[in-house]
């Protein structure tokens, strides 16, 4: 069975199915893009809206190293320096040039 990646722009992707589909392209090694509103909670400041033209999953926080370790997803973002970031699954909100939905 062929996974397919192509999306129209028109339907909306639940928040999970974004979530999958980004771990499922993180695991054969392809890029895709994905927007959301950054948040610092240390600060309760935000740098408003971010995209990633190309990024990819990382591991992120076990549930006994940090209390958001359910809220926070780990990224790369392949083109940038300092690659290792974070965002907060809420926050997500576009997926492939797909808006994302809860």
């Amino acid at each position: 069975m062929q996974m397919q990646y192509t999306m129209s722009n028109n339907q909306p992707i639940k928040l999970h199915e974004a979530l999958q589909r980004m771990r499922e392209l993180t695991e054969l090694n392809i890029p895709f893009s994905f927007g959301f509103y950054t948040c610092n909670t240390t600060n309760g400041t935000s740098d408003g809206y971010k995209v990633v033209s190309k990024g990819l999953l990382r591991v992120g926080y076990r549930d006994n190293q940090s209390g958001k370790a359910n809220v926070l997803i780990g990224y790369i973002d392949v083109q940038k320096e300092d690659k290792n970031r974070w965002f907060y699954i809420p926050l997500l909100m576009m997926f492939n040039g797909v808006k994302v939905i809860p």
